[in-house]
């Protein structure tokens, strides 16, 4: 017997021994990919030289006298941090990801050549000649740094495991991706042909009511909500125990009202594709004017949500030359930064939500598919021939058909059935000058500068927040606003053969909304509606408007302080307050104990649960229960009310829909909407019916999961963030790629934004605040942020991911901007020089 333990022992003594040999064999061979970081490179075509240094946090700062050399080492920086992430995002926003990776992707290459993203970059480089000159050599300088890097064939682990080289980027490639972007903000395509899908299938039932935006709350609106101090009392008060989700308007008066799997599971193609370039998925910010400022200066502050991806969406680099400054936020294929700010101004963004695409049913000439009923009259269609190159299998042709209104995307519809359907964009409709936009708004050096670029951008739509060195502060909603027919709401399938429901035109900019230095000296976007007010002929402005919740909160807290300091804004920025909640767990109670009597009918551990969720501070930390209560108990009674109308793919689809939430705090204060009955039985339910069953259904639920223990259901055991890479969406390279799961705070609708995909009892977070960022223009050298992970998309590098426990604890780094801060806190550093000629 000894014997065998011994010889039992020594099996596993080797085995600790190879498993050893062989992760420091792997940590050796991924350092070897990594670049160099520092030394002198001789480069022909350079004016002079370009210091690239780099700070702790891996965060490049680039120096030069000409813009081409400052450009060009950005291009090779982010090459160095980023070039699979840049070589994915181009494959896929030019619908070429199956010649990479094969014919699992062709389904997602139809799809995105249909979107005619490519198309659109290449129409827009035709006119080559009317692009502004400066930006598009600094855009080619940016290119030619990129392919600096890949001409010296150093490249990242990731292509040695594909076995495949990358190749030279184009002007194409980076342009293409933009098209990508503009896409990931348009919610019409899912949310107008599952509204029709709906309505088709429950003829008895009004199905407006799961669509309600605004119409059944008191709206909180950027424009007249404004977050004025009254004197210590916050203008935004709580109004009942029923209150939810509504804030005071001061032009309106008080209400007071009666999806990211872990590495190793079954992975969708569309969900490994979400994590190349993932879709932008709301944002808060808001500007403080000196009146309101500790410093008496003007304050930015943005955290833009996009869904999570590995390495993280922004890369962040400091670039300056003579006439030129940015600290900046790039997009890895592009080099001027959307997110921004300098020694005399400062920007951020959030989504405008602004309603700029429809859908239109076609119909077309059965006797002649080329031809198809437009304003009453058969017209012409289009046909773009492509074909799609495929890695280890045959070419793939494909046939686009565009119609007067747009692409045909029929297939891409999931589940409708009827005639074809087109999609009606404003960013393939009208003339959307991208790259001179970003480039004039970087360049900007004041307020009015920066207003005069915004009228450059079509789509998507976008609300920029502003903030200077004069102490203004200032607001626009971005983009071109579509004028429909007054019948005409955008939010279904439209008539395409009639004519009827033909768009009348674009807004002019002038009559976009905006603010600027508004009485209340703050300004507070969130991805809600703009204004309530008419606007040039509409009579409301339409859009897929964000619910309330986080833009309440945000003025709640903001009105109640007169001024406010970068220190107190980090606590604001991570709020995780649902506002919702007190009147939501009001209703519940209420279901719960009727008459304030405890229902007989709850065990021990249910009556525990019911007790901590009334006690919860209404605060949903990692380590609270009452968070995991509240989340799985407001799930469950959203499945239970109205899957049984939608059925589970419906079902999963609305609740990717920003406005799922505005339909359920309608639903919960409504006890007779036909909803509550479950159709999948005789009886008839009522509301209460329905919560006590979701309650009991709920604590069984977090009983299997966590046990019976109440006091250890922390939220941050179900509530995990994991940062896959690509490569690591399937064991075991998740172990080496990916970075977590790890516990996260907050939800959707609380201001710190990490939002899960709703579940049964594993909210795996989809996205979250892709950077936060706090800048005060009395002094930019004490700017804050945070990045989720780290600024290198290498693994291996330090910077891989050495902010991910900051950032999921709430903290702040320093943003280096001044000589002095540079030079304390140099890691690397990296000089381009001219090629002596010999």
């Amino acid at each position: 017997m000894k014997r065998k333990i011994k010889i039992f022992l020594q099996g596993i003594s080797i085995v600790i021994i190879l498993a050893l040999v062989l992760l420091a064999a792997e940590k050796i061979f991924i350092r070897i990919k990594l670049p160099d970081l520092d030394g002198r490179i001789e480069v022909k075509g350079l004016s002079g030289e370009a210091s690239i240094l780099r700070d702790r946090w891996g965060v490049p700062h680039i120096t030069a006298k000409e813009g081409r050399d400052a450009f060009f080492a950005l291009g090779y920086t982010i090459a160095q941090d980023r070039l699979f992430q840049m070589d994915i995002q181009r494959h896929l926003a030019r619908g070429e990801l199956s010649e990479l990776l094969g014919p699992s992707l062709i389904d997602i290459d139809r799809e995105h050549r249909t979107y005619l993203f490519r198309y659109t970059a290449e129409k827009y480089l035709e006119r080559a000649d009317k692009i502004n000159p400066e930006a598009l050599s600094l855009f080619d300088a940016f290119i030619d740094g990129v392919n600096r890097f890949i001409g010296e064939k150093r490249f990242p682990v990731e292509y040695t495991l594909l076995g495949t080289e990358p190749a030279r980027f184009t002007r194409l490639d980076c342009l293409s991706m933009l098209g990508f972007m503009a896409y990931s903000f348009a919610e019409g395509i899912d949310s107008d042909s599952l509204f029709t899908m709906l309505q088709k299938d429950n003829p008895g039932l009004d199905i407006s009511e799961l669509f309600p935006l605004y119409s059944k709350e008191e709206p909180v609106t950027v424009m007249e909500s404004q977050a004025f101090y009254r004197g210590g009392v916050s203008f935004f008060e709580k109004s009942g125990s029923d209150f939810i989700g509504n804030s005071l308007s001061p032009l309106s008066g008080m209400l007071s009202s009666g999806t990211g799997p872990r590495a190793g599971d079954a992975l969708t193609v569309r969900e490994m594709v979400r994590s190349m370039a993932p879709p932008f998925a709301g944002s808060n910010g808001w500007v403080i004017g000196p009146s309101r400022s500790a410093t008496g200066g003007a304050i930015l502050a943005n955290d833009p949500h996009i869904a999570l991806s590995n390495p993280s969406v922004w890369y962040e680099a400091h670039v300056k030359f003579d006439g030129y400054e940015n600290y900046g936020y790039h997009l890895p294929v592009m080099p001027f930064p959307l997110l921004s700010h300098n020694s005399y101004r400062a920007c951020g963004i959030t989504m405008f939500e602004n309603d700029d695409l429809d859908l239109y049913e076609e119909t077309f000439d059965p006797a002649d598919d080329t031809k198809v009923m437009y304003r009453g009259q058969w017209t012409k269609i289009t046909t773009i021939e492509e074909t799609i190159k495929v890695k280890g299998a045959p070419d793939v042709k494909l046939t686009i058909r565009v119609t007067p209104h747009g692409p045909v995307i029929t297939d891409f519809i999931n589940g409708y059935k009827g005639k074809p359907v087109s999609m009606c964009w404003v960013f393939l409709r009208e003339k959307n000058p991208l790259l001179d936009f970003i480039y004039a708004m970087s360049t900007s050096k004041n307020i009015r500068e920066f207003e005069k670029s915004l009228p450059l951008l079509a789509s998507p739509g976008l609300n920029f927040l502003y903030a200077d060195r004069e102490g203004n502060i200032a607001w626009w909603a971005v983009g071109k606003v579509v004028i429909r027919p007054p019948h005409v709401k955008g939010d279904r399938i439209l008539d395409g053969a009639s004519g009827r429901d033909e768009w009348v035109g674009m807004l002019p900019f002038a009559m976009n909304p905006h603010l600027i230095n508004p009485k209340s000296g703050i300004i507070v976007s969130a991805n809600n509606q703009s204004t309530k007010l008419p606007i040039g002929p509409m009579k409301e402005l339409r859009g897929y408007w964000v619910p309330t919740d986080r833009a309440a909160r945000i003025t709640e807290i903001l009105s109640s302080k007169e001024r406010w300091s970068l220190e107190e804004l980090q606590k604001v920025q991570t709020d995780l307050r649902p506002i919702a909640a007190e009147g939501l767990i009001g209703i519940i109670t209420g279901a719960l104990e009727p008459g304030g009597k405890e229902d007989e009918s709850l065990d021990r551990v249910e009556k525990e649960a019911l007790h901590t969720l009334k006690t919860w501070d209404r605060w949903s930390d990692a380590e609270s229960s009452g968070a995991s209560i509240y989340h799985q108990l407001v799930f469950t009674i959203m499945r239970e009310g109205i899957a049984d109308e939608l059925g589970p793919d419906r079902f999963n689809r609305m609740l990717r829909l920003h406005g799922h939430w505005n339909f359920f705090k309608a639903f919960m204060k409504d006890p007779a909407s036909p909803f509550w009955d479950d159709r999948r039985t005789p009886a008839r339910e009522t509301r209460e019916d329905i919560i006590r069953r979701s309650f009991k259904m709920a604590v069984g639920r977090l009983r299997e999961i966590m046990g019976n223990g109440v006091a250890s259901w922390h939220w941050g055991r179900i509530h995990t963030i994991e940062y896959m890479h690509p490569v690591g969406m399937q064991k075991p390279m998740n172990l080496v790629f990916n970075i977590g799961p790890l516990p996260a705070p907050g939800e959707a609708h609380h201001i710190n934004r990490i939002k899960s995909n709703w579940n049964d009892g594993l909210f795996t977070v989809v996205s979250a605040p892709s950077t936060r960022r706090l800048v005060d223009m009395k002094d930019p050298a004490k700017s804050l942020s945070i990045m989720p992970s780290g600024n290198s998309g290498n693994v291996g590098s330090v910077h891989y991911d050495d902010q991910v426990v900051m950032y999921l604890k709430g903290l702040y780094r320093p943003m280096f901007i001044t000589d002095g801060q540079i030079g304390e806190n140099v890691s690397h550093r990296l000089v381009f020089a001219p090629a002596q000629k010999k």
